[in-house]
């Protein structure tokens, strides 16, 4: 396993839903002292504040894709993502952020998800 034992000991017990899905990636091969691009997910029912969050994202550095509503979903997708190191402060710190913005442009915050970095 590619992750250190001493940062699994940080995640193993913590219910925190971040840091379990930090161990679930630890635990299939991921080392998370390395880089991953994480895609954040907005859903977004009105187009002006879909292009409106995507913008302001875009300003904060993440590349955006807005995927329209289609038969599975009526909403916009906004999806955020950047190149990072997964670290559980830091996911906690942006969960707060994406949190505000989802309120500011009446959106809802739909989590996070990465493809394993060995």
């Amino acid at each position: 396993m590619p992750t250190p034992p001493e940062l699994l000991v940080t995640l193993r017990g913590n219910e925190d839903p971040d840091a379990m899905l930090l161990l679930q990636m630890a635990e299939v091969g991921a080392d998370l002292r390395k880089p991953h691009v994480p895609e954040f997910a907005f859903e977004v029912s009105e187009k002006v504040n879909a292009e409106a969050l995507a913008e302001e994202l875009s300003g904060l550095d993440y590349d955006i894709v807005v995927y329209e509503p289609d038969d599975d979903s009526n909403d916009y997708q906004v999806v955020a993502k950047r190149p990072m190191v997964l670290d559980i402060r830091v996911l906690n710190r942006l969960l707060c952020e994406f949190e505000t913005l989802a309120e500011k442009y009446k959106a809802s915050y739909d989590g996070w998800g990465a493809e394993i970095v060995e």
